[in-house]
């Protein structure tokens, strides 16, 4: 994307492994954010069109066998890139406190990644509880037993009943991809949530709208 606020850095996690981040510098931020994107937001569009919009080291992973990361990219793979991604900033910044994001595809594996990791937060902006969700806005036939021809079904409401820390649910009444009534329902798989909705901000806009961002830097502090 060109019609970005900052220029990314990269990071090379490990050998094989590399993102972008940004405010990297703030050795000393009490806080990190982790932001999992959605199709279109691989971790170089993710970190230039969102970073400056908050004052914390923000960064995010390209999964294993995606741009510059080398191997397949399927679900265990983009698991393993979120705990290398996890492990990489935990040695990095470890007295901050890590808040993790994640938007539309990317709140599958964001939930995940609080579900076996420690963290501050868990931010999900138009979530699924599962591939199909996402899928049947295009093909409405993924229902019932026909869900086992999804092939790395991303799990969300399953991820989420080991949640442990705070969860917040951003939704909009203008999201005519994942509604705001399918964030209601995300929201049970969770011990605790808190559920926001917003009116008329679409699926592609949660994080260009000024009353998301207030909200989020609200809760995270």
């Amino acid at each position: 994307m060109a019609d970005i606020s900052c220029t990314p850095q990269f990071i090379q996690f490990k050998d094989t492994l590399t993102g972008y981040g940004n405010n990297l510098d703030l050795k000393n931020s009490n806080k990190v954010i982790l932001f999992f994107g959605g199709s279109n937001y691989i971790a170089y569009n993710s970190v230039g069109k969102y970073s400056s919009k908050f004052v914390y080291p923000f960064i995010s992973v390209d999964y294993y066998g995606t741009q510059d990361s080398s191997g397949r990219m399927n679900l265990e793979t983009m698991k393993q890139s979120a705990e290398d991604l996890y492990e990489w900033v935990r040695n990095h910044y470890p007295d901050s406190e890590i808040i993790i994001i994640g938007h539309s595809y990317g709140a599958g594996i964001a939930t995940y990644l609080a579900s076996v990791r420690d963290c501050h937060s868990l931010i999900i902006a138009a979530g699924y509880r599962d591939i199909s969700d996402l899928y049947n806005r295009i093909i409405p036939i993924f229902w019932g037993p026909l869900k086992i021809f999804i092939s790395n079904n991303i799990r969300t409401a399953e991820y989420a009943e080991n949640v442990q820390c705070p969860v917040y649910i951003i939704g909009s009444t203008g999201d005519k991809v994942l509604s705001f009534s399918l964030q209601e329902k995300l929201s049970c798989s969770f011990k605790n949530p808190k559920i926001k909705i917003f009116d008329n901000i679409a699926h592609e806009d949660y994080f260009c709208s000024d009353n998301v961002i207030n909200f989020i830097n609200q809760v995270i502090g």
